[in-house]
């Protein structure tokens, strides 16, 4: 899937060329020099440069813009994604500029890991410029990672949580089992006294009863 950030050509560095003539201010010369130096890799200096553009004319556009991509670069994405912002709402910036800032906002935030944020950036670019393919994938892929990191999230939330236990009898049952089972046992010793002593008297009568049937001498 395409993630790739946006650019002007010449001083603007977009993908689509800007005709000079309309963004012509102020600092376009520390914006090319800006320019050359973002194409050799040199993004701290490239920054510089944008910045200084600003000093001289604050409502630069190309200036703010590249100053982004040369932030973006460095990882201050969150930089980054304020600059592209500030393109994006400038009320004297045509349509196509702002929704390659929007992309490009979506394409910092994304890479800060703040997707949420990345896929409301990309749907901005989408509403500016329906047909941009890689503003629709982009957008798909951040609402992809998302949904997994959710899942990803609401499985560990399962996993922490206790398992049920075997119930195990409570003591109080357990001392009423013993308490029954006791009863029972001298219920039983008490009937065979009784069985014994009734026993015992039956033999104690038959000792003391006179024989009456009597020897005939």
């Amino acid at each position: 899937m395409v993630k790739t950030i946006k650019q002007l050509t010449g001083v603007l560095l977009l993908c689509s060329a800007i005709s000079l003539p309309s963004y012509a201010q102020s600092g376009d010369a520390s914006v090319k020099k800006g320019n050359d130096l973002y194409r050799k890799g040199d993004y701290a200096n490239a920054e510089l440069y944008y910045r200084k553009a600003l000093l001289k004319e604050p409502g630069n556009v190309a200036a703010k813009f590249n100053l982004g991509n040369a932030m973006e670069k460095q990882k201050k994405g969150e930089d980054a994604a304020a600059m592209f912002n500030d393109v994006g709402g400038g009320k004297s910036v045509d349509t196509a500029t702002k929704a390659k800032a929007y992309y490009n906002k979506g394409l910092a935030l994304a890479k800060d890991n703040k997707l949420q944020m990345a896929i409301d950036a990309f749907k901005q670019a989408l509403r500016l410029a329906p047909d941009d393919e890689q503003a629709r994938e982009n957008l798909q892929k951040a609402m992809n990672e998302l949904r997994q990191q959710q899942q990803q999230k609401q499985d560990q939330k399962q996993n922490q949580q206790p398992q049920p236990q075997k119930q195990q009898p409570k003591p109080q049952q357990e001392k009423t089992n013993s308490k029954l089972n006791q009863s029972q046992a001298e219920e039983m010793l008490g009937q065979l006294r009784d069985n014994e002593k009734q026993l015992q008297r039956q033999i104690q009568k038959g000792r003391s009863t006179p024989n009456q049937n009597k020897k005939d001498w």
